[in-house]
């Protein structure tokens, strides 16, 4: 029989299929279907999104896209109006008879050499901008989300972690108290029984007051979003794809790419206006008149030319530098992303090493803590023998922890550049 999971993935393939990104949605479904538990420890996506889309930034990036539109309608129509000129005049011919004449004028600027279709282009590339920083910004504020939540993840772990070792050293006080009282001990060993307890209480109480100030960071910029929990952390997945993999999927549909080019576009259609605009917009109209009392009437066309000066090659040559900025602009965020792509994918690859080491040289310590455990319980070994093997444990149980949290983050920003996870609608 089919098992659920294998349905979601024939499902998650289908429709793919039917959108016409197959390939992209089947390597999601078999990625998914492998981070589904390592992904558990971020919010439900559905309340994700929800934070993301209350954030001000973004709800000012979607008022950016309607006046992009509203900029697009303006420059369909144009800079140019039809204007209305009236005039009248008396007239006293030499015989000292007067009459009444009348002037209509009616004319408008018109664009010509394609300059309306370049403005129309200007118009559309802007509204691709505006919804390209929008994507953008979206994905910013994913990363700033997923890194605040990480944070506060490491410092709640943190504090459950010492709050377990606080028990022990509790536990070791008790024992040397014990032996104080049935004179197996010096009051010393009770001394430092103590001293490494409070030592612990005191790590507990700061590891506290960081993860109070992670969630009031969260709690006040993600209004509703829940707490992280951190009672048995999932183990981070091994990478299944090759780096290739991963940097293709990152650099090749990446909205800070996607902006930066489209404002390069931009600033070369700006650059194709301005040179148009070397050659001045003619103005046309008709006239009407009435003169000598209506005697007379008159009908013409009117064409003017402006005549180009110094100040239009000027703008022109200024818009042609700044498509040249543009483009530059445009080189260096290619150089950028691909530098943090590879970074985040060998960094995602190195976390899950790193935390296997940390791990063993954590399960290893805690054996060597158990072990003298006993052996102080049976007086075969000195408290501080015992102190430093369960410092040592302590530590590398932390530093195992903090590698499991980083390699769980570098997986989730590894799906978040991808747009597998909380990608923008």
């Amino acid at each position: 029989m089919t098992s659920p999971s294998r349905l979601l993935l024939i499902l998650l393939a289908l429709l793919a299929a039917l959108s016409g990104n197959a390939a992209a949605a089947t390597a999601y479904a078999s990625e998914h279907a492998a981070a589904s538990e390592p992904l558990s420890v971020l919010p439900p996506e559905p309340v994700a999104r929800q934070a993301l889309a209350s954030l001000p930034q973004l709800r000012s990036s979607t008022f950016n896209i309607d006046l992009a539109a509203s900029s697009r309608t303006r420059l369909q129509a144009g800079p140019h109006e039809w204007s209305v000129r009236a005039g009248l005049g008396r007239r006293t011919d030499e015989t000292g008879k007067r009459f009444n004449e009348q002037e209509l004028v009616i004319e408008r600027p018109v664009r010509w050499f394609g300059k309306a279709d370049k403005d129309a282009a200007i118009g559309d590339k802007g509204t691709v901008i505006a919804q390209a920083a929008y994507e953008d910004a979206w994905h910013e504020a994913g990363r700033s989300l997923m890194k605040e939540w990480f944070d506060a993840l490491r410092e709640i772990a943190a504090t459950a972690r010492l709050a377990e070792q606080q028990d022990i050293t509790q536990r070791l006080r008790g024992i040397a108290e014990k032996r104080v009282r049935a004179g197996d001990a010096a009051e010393l060993e009770l001394l430092q029984a103590d001293t490494e307890s409070q030592r612990v209480a005191a790590l507990v109480q700061q590891s506290r007051l960081r993860a109070d100030q992670a969630l009031q960071l969260l709690a006040s910029t993600y209004p509703g979003l829940p707490q992280p929990q951190a009672g048995a952390l999932p183990a981070p997945p091994a990478p299944r794809e090759t780096a290739d993999f991963w940097f293709d999927k990152i650099t090749g549909d990446n909205h800070e790419l996607t902006l930066a080019r489209a404002e390069a576009d931009l600033y070369q259609l700006q650059a194709s206006r301005s040179a148009s605009d070397r050659m001045p917009d003619p103005t046309v109209g008709v006239r009407a008149s009435r003169e000598r009392g209506g005697r007379e009437n008159i009908y013409g066309v009117i064409i003017a030319f402006p005549l180009p000066g110094a100040a239009r090659t000027a703008d022109a040559d200024s818009a042609a530098l700044r498509a040249a900025m543009a483009s530059e602009r445009l080189a260096q965020a290619q150089v950028r992303v691909a530098l943090a792509a590879r970074r985040l994918v060998t960094e995602t690859s190195r976390s899950h090493e790193i935390w296997l080491t940390m791990q063993r040289i954590a399960e290893q310590s805690q054996r060597q803590a158990a072990t003298m455990m006993k052996a102080y319980q049976l007086g075969e070994a000195t408290l501080p023998e015992a102190l430093l093997t369960r410092r040592q444990a302590q530590d590398a149980a932390l530093l195992a922890e903090s590698a499991q949290v980083d390699a769980l983050a570098a997986h989730a920003r590894l799906l978040l550049d991808a747009h597998l996870l909380w990608s923008v609608d």
